[in-house]
């Protein structure tokens, strides 16, 4: 019988989606709770709305695992404030508040490029996560770092489009060293954050696209 029980952020992005639908499917977990806007209209015997914003949660849930696919766009955000409210203020508030109800094993995707010392904001601000996430005593903490994600999102974006289509002829180039830096499907993203979550590894695990 599966005993574990899951906390998922970001279900309604690309890679959250297919997330969603792998834990409710996995035998792996009892549960699955979601924090969403507005009802996903999924009806699932493991599946838990807690509906409403994310600046308004201060309480916990019961979760063995938490897995963030929190993330936004500048030009969807608005401003840079925005952008660091989603990328970095709720993931590292929600991984104290978790944390502390006994969570003990925290999955995020950041990105390649991830510094805090970085120049570009989008890598710093990535950066910024992992470093906080780090300073959390989790028992085990996973980073995924993908390159670009490739799959159909609900929200068209030109540039991120020309770069999927760029990166599909080039993909096949990328190998040995060189397949961190290739892109990735989200949902193969999704398979490998539900993979890492079932080895218990414990510590800081830090996984690259060419590793995912």
């Amino acid at each position: 019988m599966p005993n574990k029980k899951a906390l998922l952020l970001g279900s309604t992005g690309l890679t959250g989606g297919y997330l969603l639908r792998l834990l409710l499917e996995s035998e792996d977990y009892s549960q699955v709770t979601v924090y969403v806007r507005k009802s996903l209209t999924i009806e699932h015997p493991k599946l838990i709305e807690i509906i409403g914003e994310y600046n308004n949660i201060n309480t916990a849930v019961e979760a063995d695992d938490v897995f963030c696919c929190l993330g936004t766009t500048i030009k969807v955000a608005k401003t840079k404030e925005a952008f660091e409210e989603v990328d970095l203020h709720y993931p590292v508030k929600i991984a104290q508040l978790q944390l502390l109800a006994g969570s003990t094993h925290f999955l995020v995707i950041s990105a390649m490029g991830a510094d805090s010392r970085s120049a570009i904001f989008y890598n710093r601000t990535k950066g910024l996560v992992e470093d906080a996430l780090k300073n959390l005593p989790y028992p085990s903490l996973t980073i995924f770092r993908p390159a670009l994600i490739l799959g159909n999102r609900k929200v068209k974006r030109l540039g991120e489009q020309i770069g999927q289509w760029i990166f599909m002829l080039i993909n096949p180039f990328f190998i040995g060293p060189l397949k961190n830096y290739g892109a990735i499907k989200a949902s193969a993203i999704a398979a490998g954050m539900l993979k890492r979550a079932n080895e218990n590894s414990k510590g800081v695990q830090v996984i690259l696209s060419g590793e995912i």
